[in-house]
């Protein structure tokens, strides 16, 4: 009985130790970078064009972290040079207000629910997230099916596309709650660092897909 008990002892101690190493020995995430549909020399670039699409973007962009910002911008042009599409960005840092509001939007207040982060639980509220919409003919366009480009495939799945190959995490690919407007980067961190005050460097980049190397340059 005596070395049944000490074995034990040494068993529970082993596990306790594999289990340590295993959270304290993880390499930092490594974020998903998909290739977009398209080619680089698809894309036939006109800045003045693209300038005139972002500048009716009505986020502050110095709210964002600068690499989201960056990238941000970058999707907006890239959008319209590449997939002839418009887009618009509606939303980049909520304060505590902006996002409690939102959640009791079809809860305790009228509307449809559009999202089950309360304040402090969305990487909007840190800077780390950006929203969008499509624009067709001076409307909003949230139809998914939707091919205004006329290349066989969803508009808002070639923008999702787009999203991660700037280095986003798209909402879009979310099993539980569908965020198609929604892009993040969250750097490697969770929600719970975040809160608990951590945040990424300023100078904190996220990789880029190899198609779109040339067109950031």
């Amino acid at each position: 009985m005596r070395w049944t008990g000490v074995l034990s002892l040494a068993m529970i101690a082993f596990l306790i130790g594999v289990t340590l190493a295993y959270f304290y020995m993880q390499p930092d995430p490594v974020p998903w970078v998909d290739e977009p549909t398209f080619e680089a020399d698809m894309c036939v670039r006109d800045m003045e064009a693209e300038n005139a699409v972002l500048a009716r973007t009505n986020i502050d962009f110095d709210q964002l972290h600068p690499h989201v910002a960056n990238r941000g911008a970058s999707f907006v042009r890239l959008a319209h040079s590449c997939l002839d599409l418009e887009i618009r960005l509606t939303s980049g840092f909520r304060s505590t207000k902006e996002q409690n509001d939102l959640y009791a939007q079809g809860r305790s207040e009228p509307g449809r629910i559009v999202t089950n982060a309360k304040a402090g639980q969305s990487y909007h509220n840190y800077g780390l997230a950006i929203d969008f919409v499509i624009i067709y003919n001076n409307k909003v366009d949230y139809d998914l099916s939707t091919d205004r480009n006329r290349n066989d495939l969803p508009d808002w799945q070639e923008l999702g596309e787009l999203g991660k190959a700037l280095g986003f995490e798209w909402g879009g690919d979310w099993n539980s709650f569908p965020d198609y407007p929604h892009l993040q980067m969250d750097f490697g961190l969770s929600i719970r660092q975040l809160k608990a005050g951590k945040r990424p460097d300023k100078e904190a980049t996220i990789p880029v897909a190899d198609t779109l190397q040339p067109l950031l340059n």
